[in-house]
């Protein structure tokens, strides 16, 4: 169940979110604001995991609302009529952007995109807590022993066209050409491949992208690197990438490099 609040100046906005929140079992409305002065003692107090904000509004714009928030910060949907403001909320890293006035479908394409990110930082949180567990069981039971996977160094390393990948307890043998893209979240990274299976490791994606083969792998964004011969279209400030349902974000300081490698004729 994800806790949503709604953040909109405009009643019939509230009004029409509410009975789409409403119609979905998996989300809970807690608050309705006109304000995002109103909202913000809702969202320091933490609980909320969803929120849909307006970007025009009278008090405070909705960018500027997101800016100063100093806790942890929700999943953000931004719902406005203006359509300029797609770039920024790509830099303000948010959820999805919805375009008024919008569908009930277009309404759980955002949602989906909610429950993905969110089933993501739980299996995030409960690798690290199995690999912290894992790491204290092993340290417990050989110590002095040599580790008999000394030879990877870290979480990820290469070898070959192959990524070999701490996770879940094993070595996973990752070949490049599987790969379609990789998603960094704070320390952890998650692979995602053409046979739908994902693994999620400790690393960086900084560190990571230093030791990718640049022939193959693209940092798009500062949250994804992407196997260069899967991308298939690029759509504003999004790319598509063969198998994955919804576009990726390319990041502003990425743009140019991504456009002139992959779709400008030489």
């Amino acid at each position: 169940m994800l806790r949503c609040i709604i953040v909109d100046d405009e009643f019939p906005a509230r009004i029409l979110l509410k009975e789409f929140i409403e119609k979905v079992p998996t989300l809970e409305l807690i608050g309705s604001y006109k304000s995002g002065l109103e909202a913000l003692p809702v969202v320091q107090a933490g609980g909320v995991d969803l929120m849909f904000l307006d970007i025009q509004m009278p008090d405070i714009t909705g960018v500027n609302f997101l800016k100063m928030l100093s806790v942890q910060k929700p999943l953000v949907v931004f719902t406005t009529a203006y359509s300029e403001y797609a770039i920024e909320s790509y830099q303000l890293d948010v959820l999805d952007y919805l375009l008024k006035p919008f569908s009930f479908d277009r309404f759980m394409q955002s949602v989906s995109k909610a429950m993905q990110r969110i089933s993501q930082r739980e299996a995030v949180a409960a690798s690290a807590q199995n690999q912290a567990s894992a790491m204290a069981t092993k340290q417990a039971e050989s110590a002095g022993e040599e580790d008999n996977t000394a030879s990877l160094q870290g979480e990820v390393s290469h070898n070959a066209g192959v990524m070999l990948v701490k996770a879940d307890h094993k070595i996973i043998r990752v070949r490049h050409d599987e790969i379609l893209y990789i998603e960094g979240l704070r320390e952890y990274i998650t692979i995602f491949t053409i046979t739908g299976e994902r693994y999620i490791t400790l690393e960086s994606l900084r560190n990571l992208e230093e030791t990718m083969p640049a022939s193959e792998f693209m940092r798009v964004h500062k949250s994804y690197i992407v196997r260069i011969d899967k991308i298939r279209a690029l759509y504003g400030n999004q790319i598509k990438v063969e198998g994955v349902n919804e576009y990726l974000p390319i990041g502003k300081s990425y743009k140019d490099i991504v456009q002139s490698k992959l779709f400008e004729q030489n």
